[in-house]
């Protein structure tokens, strides 16, 4: 008997629809079976079929079957809710503006290609290396900070990791956040705003100090002549800037100062240019005011930022009780006939 070489996957969604996964070496004839029963690819490439009209949901289901039959092709249907509503759900519930945009990981490839983006490298790389996930999740904040969401077929929890930061945006040199894993949504995000953005931010703070302390560094010890120098020196400079204004926005929200640190303070922002109405430009005069302030107070500054870092945030426990999870509705199991 042949084995079919494609898989159908279906995913009852909280949003009054189907979400069909189309996976294996033929899934070329997958993807044919599920266009001829009446599903719709969308702009993420994820097949769908809403349920508004139950008597046709049920119609096209019963096609795909058919469909599926003649295309050697097997149909499953999923037990665990859909990862997209799971990921909706958590955004929902975080800080600010975040969101979310799922992929369908049709291929073991895909999985493997998520992995290296990943920060942390250790219960979710494991999973993209070693399970077969159906779908992942990336969370966004809009500001450059963005989450990996799966779910752990061993046992349906959610696991959430950082990706590493975009190389434009930061040398991330710091030890990695922690992932957090949580057997649903409110749980997750719960873990995310507690425990995993602390430690990101705190990465990504950490990071910076670095960065920073590798520029005044150098700056310090290289005197080289020439305009590349220069170049390179202004550039480090405006780095500096820029960093050393989230410093001491940090220390001043941070634990009470004394008045001879505020006053440190002060006369650094002072004299970097940073109280301008355009702090990114500089005439000559406050140029080389600002140099000489970072050559001179930029090392007392890193360390002062350094000092008031505060620790990593840790856990009892980082994942809630297992709970019961109904399983699809009766119109997706009964349409799509017995599993092959």
């Amino acid at each position: 008997m042949h084995t079919p070489s494609a898989t159908i996957t279906l995913y009852l969604s909280a949003r009054n629809k189907i979400v069909a996964l189309a996976s294996g070496t033929g899934r070329r004839w997958a993807e044919t079976a599920l266009a001829l029963a009446g599903f719709t690819e969308d702009d993420d490439l994820l097949h769908t079929l809403p349920l508004d009209y139950p008597a046709r949901a049920r119609q096209a289901l019963t096609h795909l079957h058919q469909a599926a039959r003649d295309c050697q092709v097997r149909v499953a249907t999923h037990p665990r809710p859909y990862l997209g509503d799971i990921a909706e759900a958590i955004v929902a519930a975080l800080p600010g503006s975040w969101a979310a945009t799922v992929l369908g990981l049709r291929e073991q490839q895909d999985q493997h290609h998520l992995r290296d983006y990943l920060w942390e490298t250790s219960a979710l790389y494991e999973l993209l290396e070693k399970e077969r996930l159906g779908f992942a999740a990336f969370l966004r904040d809009g500001g450059g900070t963005e989450l990996l969401l799966v779910e752990r077929p061993s046992d349906g929890s959610y696991v959430v990791g950082a990706l590493t930061p975009s190389a434009d945006h930061l040398n991330a040199t710091a030890p990695p956040p922690r992932s957090v894993i949580a057997s649903h949504a409110h749980t997750a995000a719960a873990l995310i705003r507690t425990r995993l953005l602390p430690d990101y931010e705190r990465a990504v703070h950490l990071s910076r100090l670095g960065e920073a302390e590798q520029d005044l560094r150098w700056a310090q010890e290289a005197h080289e002549p020439g305009a590349y120098y220069a170049a390179a020196l202004d550039a480090a400079l405006d780095r500096f800037r820029t960093q050393a204004a989230a410093f001491i926005a940090t220390l001043r929200d941070g634990e009470p100062l004394t008045a001879e640190q505020s006053v440190f303070l002060d006369r650094v922002e002072d004299g970097l240019g940073l109280t301008l109405d355009e702090p990114h430009e500089l005439d000559s005069e406050a140029l080389a005011d600002a140099q000489a302030v970072w050559l001179i107070h930029g090392e007392e500054l890193i360390e002062m930022a350094r000092a008031a870092t505060p620790p990593p945030v840790t856990a009892a426990k980082d994942r809630a009780p297992a709970t019961a999870v109904l399983p699809p509705s009766a119109v997706v199991a009964s349409a799509t006939g017995p599993h092959r």
